[in-house]
């Protein structure tokens, strides 16, 4: 295929994901679900699953493997400003005063899907040893498997929050906290697992160690200050130009730059940019700011869903596989659900209270889904489970909204918590849009 075909192909290929998840934003809006669900449905409805159904290998007419790999950088362009965004999200404001319930729940929510998980690993690898993937280490794959299916979808869940007009209510601002510590516990996981993975039996894990560890302490020394000390004088001048936007999505890239030369995944550096920038910016400021990277995000996320998608064939799960994802929603939901519940409930929530903060802690997302693909890059599940567990993460998210508005009433009738405050509208915002 000639360089200016090949061009063509990849951006007729982007209309396509965009043009399908405009498709199924209808559906998806009348059953009230996150974007992610549509983003998800969209990439799965491009792949073998849906359209390879039909005949003439309709997925690799559209997507030639010559053009998937152009895609694949659009994709990781995408990614990394929604890690960026989704790391800047995170506020630990809403720890105040809530502390002790924030990090109970946040603990049991966590330990009990994880212990469920790693006990079914073991169950499922003395069926199926191969499992373990290219790996072949049942721990590592045992703690990837709690890792994935104890996590929560920070972004996914601050908009079912605000949704619900929930946000200024105790349950609203103790989920919140809870699934923003639950990211950032998820993310260091993973990072210590890849970089276990990567260095096992090598003289490599010291030199990844000690890149790292240089890194983080650039990144808190120098790079936090110089942000703070540049976007302020940027205040003083309103925030009229664009030198903060490209300032700022330089960083974004050179950190991702950073941990993929540090031996990590370029998205763990997105997201450690976003956790390093200033909180207490300009509202407008921040808004000039952020905007625009969201919504360049929002524009390429749906094509890594679509990359993501050609991977996933659901027609070949067959009845191990169904068992297999029944499974993963017992331990992942059940597990997450009773954890937080039951905890909520011994620290003197109503049963409402709780079983709300038990549904909302359930939420899934993008970040699950680049786990996945990270643990199957590093070999830890294979495509098939990457297949399952990518769908008990569809199923999951699927099913919060809904219970929530059960729980907290008639979807039309106004919440308890009145507006969204300002300081919160673009966070919710971003998550309006993004949803993942």
């Amino acid at each position: 295929m000639k360089g200016s075909s090949l061009d063509a192909v990849v951006l007729a290929d982007i209309a396509l994901v965009l043009l399908v998840g405009v498709a199924l934003t209808p559906v998806r809006a009348r059953l009230r679900q996150p974007a992610v669900v549509a983003e998800i449905a969209a990439g799965i409805l491009l792949g073998p699953s849906v359209l390879g159904l039909l005949p003439g290998d309709l997925p690799h007419a559209l997507f030639p493997e010559e053009v998937r790999s152009h895609l694949s950088v659009v994709a990781q362009v995408g990614i990394a400003l929604f890690m960026f965004a989704a790391g800047w999200q995170l506020d630990f404001q809403a720890l105040r005063g809530r502390g002790r319930s924030v990090l109970a729940i946040t603990g049991a929510s966590l330990a009990v899907p994880f212990a469920l998980a790693t006990a079914l690993a073991y169950v499922l690898l003395a069926v199926r040893p191969e499992l373990t993937g290219s790996s072949g280490s049942p721990l590592l794959f045992a703690l990837f498997l709690g890792i994935v299916l104890s996590m929560s979808a920070l972004s996914v869940l601050i908009r079912i929050v605000g949704e619900n007009r929930l946000q200024a209510t105790p349950v609203g601002a103790i989920a919140t906290a809870s699934g923003a510590i639950t990211e950032v516990l998820a993310w260091c996981a993973l990072i210590a697992l890849i970089t276990v993975a990567q260095g096992l039996g090598t003289d490599s894990l010291a030199l990844t160690l000690s890149r790292l560890t240089s890194y983080a302490l650039v990144m808190l020394l120098a790079v936090r200050p110089a942000l703070h000390s540049f976007l302020a004088r940027q205040r003083l001048h309103g925030g009229r130009s664009l030198m903060p936007i490209l300032v700022v999505s330089s960083g974004v890239f050179l950190s991702s730059w950073c941990t993929a030369w540090a031996g990590i995944h370029a998205v763990i550096g997105a997201f450690v940019f976003g956790l390093v920038m200033p909180r207490d910016l300009d509202p407008d400021l921040r808004h000039a700011v952020e905007n625009p990277l969201h919504h360049t995000g929002a524009l390429l996320v749906p094509v890594f869903f679509a990359l993501t998608g050609l991977t996933v064939d659901v027609t070949r799960l067959g009845r191990h596989g169904v068992l297999a994802l029944a499974a993963f929603l017992v331990v992942a939901w059940g597990g997450k659900f009773a954890g937080a519940a039951l905890t909520s409930r011994a620290l003197h929530h109503s049963w409402r209270d709780a079983a709300t903060l038990g549904v909302l802690v359930n939420t899934k997302g993008l970040s699950e889904i680049i786990m996945l693909t990270l643990g199957r890059d590093a070999g830890f599940i294979d495509d098939r489970l990457f297949t399952v567990l990518l769908l008990t993460a569809l199923t999951a998210t699927v099913l919060v909204n809904p219970l929530v508005r059960h729980l907290t009433g008639e979807p039309g009738r106004p919440g308890p918590a009145g507006p969204v405050p300002a300081q919160q509208r673009p966070a919710l915002e971003m998550s309006e849009e993004q949803g993942s």
